[in-house]
């Protein structure tokens, strides 16, 4: 039986790293524009780059590893299933139960590291991701402003210099309309950026200058030295506090304890920390689901079982989302927000174990779906052979 096991753990191991290695790098795609922005338009070092990279991994692993969980064990009973493995292994008086064990196993060292990952470094990654890309903006900012030419990076500021020498620009005129109802124009001899990485704020230090409004009053202030503040946060469209995905635990619960000392709702804090245990512990119900998908699939070869896996990996995200966006809202309870999605996972498994454990038929249901498939494929590639009737 150790033979066995080892057999079926390594086929699912060799199927999980492609899996995770395809899942991780989608997952990435969804920053490529920004760190294009930041690697191209801005003279990001490949080393500062690769840093950016690395710091999203830790939070891009903890949602790609169950993923990775289902597919392989999904196509590695799918394929196995296939070759008629599995019915050699049942005739020879192995239960399915038993058969199950290695991807147990396997599904539980994943959900260690994922849980690993998701309690002690996702977060970490995602503030210094953070810190790393305001640095990067708040260094670009002032090469970025030219001379004689307009920028308007900054939303509601429009600013024009007529001279930028190292670091010293001359001859500055501003357009500030980011009040509702009011605009000022602003006009100083010279400037110079100043930065507060930490909250995300970028200055620029005016002196002798004059500030013209015009609202419901117009105004003329003159001014001897006046800093301009300017958010970094409206320039990259994200919050630069620090928000739940980059707390800790502790800290979670501090602000949780906080906002209900304020009367406030916490909903938003109380998703993450169920998020920290409910993803990684969900690799268990999915590695045992993908199994037992794998073996019911009634197509032959891996084809059938890469198809069912990219529809259960689209039903367990959009559960995922759904959950957590309606616990985010206070519209369900945070905890059945984030742990629904593993609960009907693992229900859906033990359905499943219990039809291949009794060798039952399958349901019209899944006769339909299963003809339907094979349809849909005969139309997409004609020249593919028939399948044979499952009924």
């Amino acid at each position: 039986m150790r033979i066995l096991d080892y057999y079926i753990f390594q086929e699912q191991f060799k199927v999980f790293l492609i899996s995770l290695f395809t899942i991780q790098a989608m997952l990435l795609l969804e920053k490529v524009n920004f760190l294009s922005n930041l690697f191209l338009a801005r003279n990001t070092s490949f080393e500062t780059a690769g840093m950016l990279i690395l710091y999203l991994c830790p939070a891009f692993l903890t949602l790609a590893a169950p993923l990775a969980v289902l597919m392989s064990s999904l196509m590695s009973f799918s394929r196995m299933s296939a070759d008629n493995e599995i019915t050699a292994m049942r005739a020879g008086g192995i239960s399915f139960a038993r058969l199950l064990a290695p991807v147990v196993f396997f599904s539980a060292l994943a959900a260690g590291a994922t849980l690993y990952l998701s309690i002690t470094l996702a977060h970490e990654g995602n503030l210094r991701f953070q810190q790393t890309a305001i640095r990067i903006l708040s260094q670009s900012v002032q090469s970025e402003i030219r001379e004689r030419r307009f920028y308007s990076e900054f939303p509601g500021l429009m600013i024009y210099v007529n001279e930028n020498r190292d670091g010293v620009m001359r001859g500055v005129f501003i357009s500030d309309q980011r009040s509702e109802g009011r605009t000022s124009i602003i006009e100083a001899k010279t400037g110079m950026m100043e930065s507060d990485q930490e909250k995300g704020v970028l200055s620029m230090g005016l002196r002798d200058g004059v500030i013209h409004t015009a609202g419901q009053n117009y105004t003329t202030i003159g001014f001897k030295e006046y800093f301009l503040k300017m958010d970094l946060g409206a320039k990259i469209n994200q919050p630069l506090e620090k928000e739940a995905p980059q707390m800790s635990i502790p800290e979670l619960w501090e602000e949780i304890d906080k906002k209900e000392a304020q009367g406030k709702p916490s909903y938003r804090e109380q998703v993450e920390i169920h998020k920290k245990y409910a993803i990684p512990l969900g690799c268990l119900a999915l590695g045992a689901l993908g199994a037992l998908a794998g073996v019911m699939t009634q197509r032959r070869g891996s084809g059938g079982g890469l198809g069912m896996g990219v529809i259960l990996i689209v039903i367990n995200y959009l559960l995922i989302m759904i959950g957590q966006g309606l616990g985010s809202g206070g519209k369900i309870p945070p905890a059945l927000g984030v742990w629904g999605p593993d609960a009907v996972m693992a229900g859906a498994a033990v359905w499943m174990f219990l039809r291949v454990s009794r060798d039952t038929m399958p349901t019209q249901l899944e006769v339909f779906l299963s003809e339907s498939w094979v349809r849909m494929r005969l139309k997409l590639r004609p020249d593919t052979p028939p399948e044979v009737d499952i009924r």
